[in-house]
C-alpha cells in the first residue's frame, strides 16, 4: 500500500512538474453554432505547453439522464504572424465525442489567435472533420464542421 502511495504521488508530482518547467497555457473554449460546435459537451478545457506544437481540450457533462464526453487534440504544423498582433495556425488533429454516438475522427483545425496583453490568448477556429460514427448503422464516412471560440492564460 505504501509504495503504491508513493509511485501515485511521484507520478503526479511529475505530471505538475513537467509541464510547469515549461511556459502553459490554461483556458476555456466554446462552440460555436457553425456546424457541430464541440464534441461532446461544447465546453472544453484547453491546455498547451509553449514548447510543444499540441494542443489537447477535454469536456464532459454528467446527468442522471444524459452525458457527454468529448476529448480534442491538435497538432500544429504551421503557427505563425499573420501581421501586427494576430497570428494563425493549422494542422492535423483528432477528436473522440460521446453524446447518443461515439464519433471518432480526424479534424483540421484552422485559427487565429491574438495576444491584447501578455499573458492572454485570444483564439477563433474553425476545424472540418472526417469521422466514423459508430452507431445503428455504423457510418462512414461522416463529415462535419466544429467551431470555437475561446481564451487561455500563460503562466
Amino acid at each position: 500500500m505504501q509504495k503504491k502511495t508513493i509511485f501515485i504521488a511521484l507520478v503526479l508530482l511529475l505530471a505538475v512538474a513537467v509541464p510547469m518547467t515549461f511556459a502553459t497555457g490554461v483556458g476555456a473554449a466554446f462552440g460555436l453554432p457553425i456546424g457541430g460546435g464541440l464534441p461532446g459537451s461544447n465546453v472544453m478545457l484547453s491546455l498547451k505547453v509553449s514548447q510543444i506544437p499540441f494542443l489537447m481540450g477535454v469536456g464532459f457533462t454528467v446527468g442522471e439522464n444524459t452525458s457527454s464526453f468529448g476529448f480534442t487534440g491538435d497538432f500544429w504544423a504551421v503557427n505563425q504572424n499573420l501581421f501586427s498582433i494576430f497570428n494563425y495556425y493549422l494542422g492535423p488533429g483528432f477528436y473522440i465525442g460521446y453524446s447518443q454516438d461515439v464519433l471518432l475522427g480526424g479534424r483540421l483545425p484552422i485559427g487565429l489567435n491574438v495576444y491584447p496583453i501578455k499573458n492572454l490568448e485570444l483564439f477563433v477556429e474553425i476545424a472540418p472533420t472526417l469521422a466514423i460514427r459508430f452507431s445503428d448503422p455504423i457510418v462512414f464516412p461522416a463529415f462535419g464542421l466544429q467551431g470555437a471560440f475561446g481564451l487561455r492564460f500563460w503562466f
